[in-house]
């Protein structure tokens, strides 16, 4: 498995899975850039789930939890791909 079948991008395009630029406008429907000729397909927006039960936790699991959530959305935020 690739590097990039494992990470795919935020935002990739329906078709040929190339990636896409979603930039948000205020008040508006978000700007989206594509990097192929397949303006009109659906994008997908690629994004890996966490669920944490409904029992007991330790005070150290839940601290565990949170620094792995908060590093992933960074991760993500500066690569542009779902780690």
């Amino acid at each position: 498995m690739k590097i990039t079948e494992k990470f795919p991008p935020l935002y990739e395009c329906s078709v040929c899975g190339l990636p896409v630029t979603v930039v948000p406008v205020d008040g508006k429907e978000p700007e989206k850039i594509f990097k192929c000729s397949h303006t009109d397909a659906v994008i997908w927006a690629n994004r890996k789930v966490t669920l944490i039960g409904k029992g007991d936790l330790t005070q150290s699991q839940k601290a565990r939890v949170k620094i792995r959530l908060t590093v992933r959305q960074l991760l993500s935020h500066l690569t542009g791909r779902s780690i």
